[in-house]
């Protein structure tokens, strides 16, 4: 078995604090040495996320604004991504408190940053944007989006339906209910 698979299989079914490397080692049928060259369990765990993100990022289509108000085209945009964080909480605070220690690189602030901003850029241009504004727009809503899915990640009072709501809210401020190119 992959070492990042196994230690994702373990870190969802076990949990990060309960998980160690010889676990990862004997489930992946390998030494504790093999998994320590592929990264620590911190590495492991932003690895084992950021593929997951890469994957909904390949996956799931570009919703196309049409007649949908722009603020739910660009809620149906992220969901999949706070399906990820919502679905395993204690998970995605380990992975939100490597990333604020600086400890390890996630490429959620590097290509698919990137990605993702391009993907909101593409829904405000089918409102009638210029290129200009929208990315501009695109980029609020996205260290928005970020912003506030690192502060859930650190509050655990807070549940997924919060979460979903502050965005909507912070979306629908910065899009301030575009309405389609006639």
């Amino acid at each position: 078995m992959n070492v990042l698979i196994g230690a994702d299989e373990l870190f969802r079914t076990k949990g990060f604090a309960a998980t160690t490397v010889r676990d990862i080692a004997t489930a992946c049928g390998v030494s504790v040495g093999t998994v320590m060259s592929v990264g620590d369990k911190e590495a492991l765990l932003v690895a084992a996320f950021d593929q997951r993100i890469a994957q909904i990022h390949a996956s799931r289509p570009v919703p196309e604004h049409g007649t949908t108000p722009v603020r739910e085209a660009l809620l149906e945009l992220l969901d999949p991504f706070l399906e990820l964080f919502t679905a395993h909480p204690a998970l995605s605070r380990a992975y939100g408190a490597i990333l604020v220690s600086g400890k390890h690189e996630s490429t959620v602030f590097t290509e698919l940053a990137g990605a993702l901003r391009n993907e909101i850029s593409r829904v405000l241009r089918s409102t009638g944007l210029s290129a200009t504004r929208a990315a501009s727009l695109a980029e609020s809503i996205y260290f928005a989006y970020i912003g506030r899915l690192f502060t859930w990640t650190g509050d655990e009072s807070e549940d997924a339906a919060e979460l979903r709501g502050d965005l909507h809210r912070l979306i629908s401020a910065i899009c301030e209910d575009r309405e389609p190119a006639r």
